[in-house]
C-alpha cells in the first residue's frame, strides 16, 4: 500500500496534555478499549471534526480544562506495516466497529492480528448506546450497521457526512510522525501555537 507523504492529521484533545504530547505522541498506556477501531491515537483529516472532539474531550474533562487541537504530520512510513482501509461505510465496516465496541477491556482485540494502521469513516451518533441497544434488543449486525449510518435525526448519512478517522495503532509510528503545533480555544476563538495553520484561523 502507497501512502503520499507529508499528510497533515488533527487530534482533538485538551489544552493540559501537550506537554505529555510534546513528549510522544503515541503512548499505548493511555490508549483506551471499546472504540471504534479499537485501542489507538485517533486522528482525523478534518480540522472541523478534530475541534468537535476536542469541544467533546474538554465538556467531559473532570476540571475545567481549553479544548485543544494537535496538527500533525505523517511525515514518513514504516518498513512493513498491516494497513485496513475503508473506502466508504460497508458491512464489514459496522462488524469490524462492532467486534472493537464490544471488547473493553484493555489489551484483548478482536483481530487475529490488530492492523497497525486503519482508516475509515466515523459511526454516527451515540454508538455506545446503539451497542447497548443492540444487545438488549437482541438485533443483528444489519441493524447496528443501520443505526450507526444515521444522525440524531434519523437521516441516513453517506461516508462524506459520516467523517473520517486515521488511527495509529501501533507505537512504532511514533518515529514518523511528529508534532507541528497545537490549536487551543479560548473564549470562544482558536488561538493557534505553531503548525501550518499559525497563519490563519483552523
Amino acid at each position: 500500500m502507497e501512502i503520499n507523504t507529508p499528510q497533515i492529521l488533527y487530534h482533538g484533545t485538551t489544552e493540559n496534555l501537550v506537554p505529555s504530547y510534546r513528549e510522544k505522541l503515541l503512548n499505548a498506556r493511555y490508549w483506551r478499549p471499546g472504540r471504534d477501531f479499537g485501542e489507538g491515537f485517533y486522528t482525523t483529516i478534518s480540522a472541523a471534526q478534530a475541534r468537535k472532539w476536542a469541544v467533546k474531550s474538554a465538556m467531559e474533562h473532570y476540571e475545567r480544562v481549553n479544548p485543544c487541537v494537535l496538527e500533525i504530520e505523517l511525515i514518513s512510513l514504516p518498513a512493513d506495516f498491516v494497513p485496513l482501509v475503508f473506502l466508504s461505510d460497508s458491512p464489514a465496516w459496522a462488524k469490524f466497529i462492532w467486534d472493537h465496541r464490544v471488547t473493553t477491556r484493555k489489551g484483548e482485540d478482536p483481530c487475529e492480528r490488530h492492523p497497525d494502521l486503519i482508516i475509515g469513516p466515523m459511526a454516527d451518533g451515540d454508538t455506545g448506546k446503539i451497542v447497548k441497544d443492540c444487545v438488549k434488543l437482541n438485533k443483528d449486525i444489519h441493524w447496528f450497521y443501520d443505526q450507526i449510518v444515521r444522525s440524531s435525526r434519523g437521516r441516513r448519512l453517506d461516508s462524506l457526512r459520516l467523517g473520517n478517522q486515521v488511527v495509529f495503532a501501533n507505537e512504532r509510528w511514533e518515529t514518523h510522525v511528529r508534532l507541528l503545533g497545537y490549536h487551543v480555544q479560548m473564549k470562544g476563538r482558536w488561538i493557534s501555537h505553531g503548525g501550518a495553520s499559525a497563519s490563519q484561523s483552523l
